[in-house]
This record gives C-alpha cells, structure tokens and sequence, in this order.
C-alpha cells in the first residue's frame, strides 16, 4: 500500500483577500482552501512586503457545509481577529494590553538578530521575541496567570 501525500503553499497559490480593520489599517491577505480527511481546511496568511511573520488564520468545516457559507465564516473569523488588540506600544516597548489577555502563535525563528532563541510569539501580526514577552510580564509579577496551548483550527481568534 503506498500512501499519497498533498504538498500546498497557500503564499503561492492561494487567492487575494483585502481587508481593513476598524482602525482603517489594511491588510493583506493570500487565502486557500483543500480537503483534509476531516472536511474543509482553509488557511489565510498575511502577505508583509518584507516577508516577516505577520497574522496567520485557521478554519476547518465538515464536508457537509456549503464552500461558500465556510469560506464566508472563515472570513469572519478573520476580520474578527484583526479587530482584537492584545498589545499596546510604550514608548518603544510592547506591553500586555488593557485586558490582560494575549492571543497569538508560536512560531520558528531563523532571525537570530534580536535574541538567542530559535522560537518567537506572533502576538496581533507582531513578531515578539521570548524576551521582549518576558518584560512584558514584569508589570505582572506576584500575579498568577493561565496558559493555554490551542489547535490551530480552534474557533479561538486569532
């Protein structure tokens, strides 16, 4: 028995979405779809004239949904997570936002320009080192915390 595999790269193959934020920031966007043994995964990856991290959304749907009801969903969800802020800018320092919450990713690291460490939070499309999100908890010390590791196909935004 010889097992098939499915190679994608929505950066290259996926289609162009535009979208702007409640603070009239644009953003821009390279959206796909394709079938997974679940359903419907669909995937949008923030294009960055400089090629760095940036916002990156996940979906999946039954194959009983209609493509165009999941993909209108999907956006959504998007647009839902472009308007949440986690952080907010200091001076030139990031730090947690008025809510106490951060949503984001982890992600690989090969710019080791800024840190020694080959992982990186991507908190609101920012790239934040591990050491840049430890002095952001420094305002919270003596404070207890939850840490939650989520699916990247979670209904959780972003």
């Amino acid at each position: 028995m010889t097992e098939s595999s499915f190679v994608h790269s929505t950066l290259e193959d996926g289609e162009d979405l535009y979208l702007t934020d409640q603070w009239k920031r644009k953003y821009h966007f390279k959206i796909a779809s394709f079938p997974v043994p679940t359903g419907m995964a669909f995937e949008a990856i923030e294009v960055k004239a400089d090629n760095a991290l940036g916002y990156q959304f996940n979906s999946l749907s039954s194959f009983d949904t209609d493509p165009a009801v999941a993909k209108q969903a999907f956006i959504k969800k998007i647009r839902k997570g472009l308007n949440q802020r986690h952080l907010k800018k200091v001076g030139s320092e990031w730090e947690i936002g008025g809510r106490d919450i951060l949503r984001g990713r982890i992600e690989w690291n090969d710019d080791l320009s800024d840190t020694d460490l080959d992982r990186v939070f991507v908190i609101d499309g920012k790239r934040i080192t591990i050491d840049d999100f430890g002095r952001m908890l420094g305002a919270y010390e003596g404070w207890r915390f939850e840490f939650r590791i989520l699916d990247p196909y979670s209904q959780s935004c972003p």
